[in-house]
């Protein structure tokens, strides 16, 4: 199936994750070029992954509206945020940093003209 979304994990310049149509998010060792895991729950099409800022999560954005926090020891999803009434195309955790920045901050937007954002730990 087409992959739609690849992001390097900013821990390990070797691991790469990829969103793809099958509902997938794989994690890849981009040097041995190899599959290191693939994780499953989306209904349908993955169009964005992001890593968080300390590599300990990714985000995935998808058509069957949802977006998911994936804790990567785990290698399951810890979360499902269901607010979109439209596919879902880009998903973005903030970098660190700056005065007064509350941690854990992720944002999605939509085919249905919104833009969210969520907190999370």
């Amino acid at each position: 199936m087409p992959v739609r979304s690849l992001v390097f994990s900013p821990v390990d310049p070797r691991v790469l994750f990829s969103g793809s149509d099958d509902g997938h998010v794989n994690m890849h060792d981009a040097e041995g070029k190899t599959l290191l895991g693939s994780m499953s729950g989306h209904t349908s099409w993955v169009l964005s992954v992001d890593a968080s800022p300390d590599g300990g999560a990714i985000a995935t954005g998808s058509s069957d509206r949802t977006v998911r926090l994936w804790d990567l020891k785990m290698r399951a999803a810890i979360q499902t945020m269901s607010n979109h009434n439209d596919q879902v195309w880009s998903v973005a955790f903030r970098p660190p940093g700056g005065t007064g920045v509350r941690a854990g901050r992720l944002a999605s937007v939509s085919d249905d003209k919104s833009v969210s954002l969520y907190d999370y730990s």
